[in-house]
C-alpha cells in the first residue's frame, strides 16, 4: 500500500460571546491538524488554539492560547467509511466509525462521525486519502468481532 500525503485538516468549533453591563467578551476556537495514512490505520494529529478578546469599561485585550500538540491513532479495523462531501464550497472529509468511543477525544467530534474542513488546494491529497483509507478498510478480512451490513429483504 502507498501511502498517500499527509492532508491537513480543519474541524470547527464553535465559539462563546457574552455580554454585560461592564464587559464584552468572545472566546473562538480554532483546531488545525495533519491525517496520516500509514500501514495499520490513520493517524490525527491537532492543535488547538483559543483566542480571546475582551473589551471592559477599563480595558481592551486579547490573548492567544496554544495547547499542546495531540495524537489519535485508529486501526483501520474501528472505521466504517471515508467520504468526500461538500463538493467545490465547502469540502469535507468525513470519516464514520464502527463504534461511538473512536473519535470521543478529537473536539468537535459528533458520535461516530468526524468532519474534516480541507482547502480546495488539497482536494486532490484528500482523494488520495479517502482512496487510501476506504481501499484498506475493503481490504480487512472479515470476522466475527467486524461488523457485517446486509441488506434488508
Amino acid at each position: 500500500m502507498t501511502h498517500p500525503a499527509p492532508l491537513p485538516f480543519r474541524i470547527r468549533l464553535p465559539g462563546e460571546d457574552s455580554v454585560s453591563l461592564a464587559e464584552i467578551r468572545d472566546v473562538s476556537r480554532r483546531m488545525d491538524g495533519l491525517l496520516h495514512c500509514d500501514e495499520s490505520g490513520i493517524v490525527l494529529e491537532w492543535e488547538l488554539t483559543e483566542s480571546i478578546d475582551e473589551v471592559s469599561l477599563l480595558s481592551v485585550s486579547s490573548t492567544k492560547n496554544r495547547f499542546e500538540v495531540e495524537v489519535l491513532e485508529v486501526p483501520f479495523e474501528l472505521l466504517a467509511s471515508a467520504d468526500l462531501v461538500g463538493g467545490i464550497l465547502r469540502p469535507r472529509l468525513v470519516l464514520r466509525a464502527r463504534s461511538l468511543g473512536v473519535f470521543s477525544d478529537i473536539p468537535g467530534a459528533k458520535a461516530d462521525r468526524l468532519m474534516l474542513d480541507y482547502a480546495r488546494g488539497d482536494r486532490f491529497v484528500a482523494v488520495e486519502m479517502a482512496r487510501a483509507i476506504t481501499a484498506a478498510i475493503a481490504g480487512l478480512p472479515v470476522t466475527d468481532e467486524q461488523e457485517s451490513i446486509t441488506p434488508l429483504p
